[in-house]
């Protein structure tokens, strides 16, 4: 605890100028994943990314700093220039995508585990299979078999459902659904994506919409709006193309790429053209780099 307590006096004191602001107003929260940022404005968060060298995200070998952006800088909409807004918009998705593909790969881990102890022991043990229900549960595969018939069709279903998504798309769509970060709806509910409830008042109200059966899902951080949207790419029918063709690249060891991907999430969004407006986005802002990406250890500012 004072080790944590010592590290965030030290970067907020990194930040704070007394040319710049009188009190610090942002938050810093060093966890074991990383650093969490939270009341920032534009000016502090270029600071905080140059201190920790993340200064562009378009070269090869490229280690992201675990900086975790809660929500979006207060004055991010008010950046003039496009590109440079652009920029900064993919720069604090790419460690919250690459957060959630950590997370993914070991509940892929997790699960390939499970298929080794069923292969070698004919099924599973109370706990182990308590384990694959949830895992079923969470990635909505259904069988009405019991027993190990049961756990064989679930560690197969579960093998196409959790995988790691191409960091790439998951910024892409966020940029689409999201007009790079500046919606109505990024600014009251973290909803990067814009994925909906039914047949709720919860949830914020679409703007401009006669349709009152649904609302935009509100979330707590951006986190939680990357880990959502990669658990509907993993469930969801409209993405199922999408993760047989990640299966198929799985087989021969391929490498996961967004530009590749981009035309299995065609029904992903009613949004006109959604697989053209992707692949544009990634090649416009060479992503490539953000797939072959990795994301760095937790650590002080350079």
């Amino acid at each position: 605890m004072k080790f944590r307590f010592f590290i965030v006096l030290f970067l907020i004191n990194i930040f704070y100028s007394p040319a710049g602001f009188a009190k610090p107003q942002f938050e810093l929260d060093l966890k074991p994943e990383g650093v969490y940022i939270d009341n920032v404005n534009v000016a502090v968060l270029k600071q905080i990314f140059q201190d920790y060298g993340y200064v562009d995200f378009m070269h090869d070998n490229l280690v992201v700093p675990p900086l975790f952006l809660e929500s979006m800088p207060q004055d991010f909409s008010s950046i003039k220039s496009k590109d440079e807004r652009n920029k900064l918009f993919i720069m604090i998705m790419a460690p919250l995508v690459l957060r959630v593909n950590e997370e993914l790969i070991l509940e892929a881990g997790e699960l390939d585990g499970l298929r080794q102890s069923f292969e070698t022991k004919d099924g599973l043990s109370s706990a182990q299979n308590k384990r694959l229900e949830e895992l079923a549960q969470k990635y909505d595969v259904f069988t009405r078999m019991q027993g190990v018939d049961r756990q064989a069709i679930l560690l197969e279903e579960l093998k196409i459902k959790i995988d790691a998504i191409p960091p790439a798309i998951l910024i892409a769509a966020a940029v689409a659904e999201s007009n790079w970060g500046t919606a109505m709806e990024v600014k009251q509910g973290n909803a990067l994506y814009k994925l909906k409830d039914w047949y709720t008042d919860k949830g914020i109200k679409p703007a401009n919409e006669d349709d009152d059966s649904y609302r935009i899902r509100i979330y707590p951080d951006l986190l939680a709006a990357v880990r959502d949207y990669a658990l509907k790419i993993n469930t969801d029918l409209n993405f199922e193309h999408f993760r047989l063709a990640r299966v198929k690249l799985r087989i021969h060891s391929k490498f996961l790429k967004g530009r590749m991907s981009a035309y299995n999430m065609v029904l992903g969004s009613p949004l006109e053209n959604y697989a053209g407006l992707l692949t544009y986005i990634l090649t416009f802002y060479d992503m490539v780099y953000i797939d072959a990406a990795k994301l760095d250890k937790p650590r002080l500012p350079e």
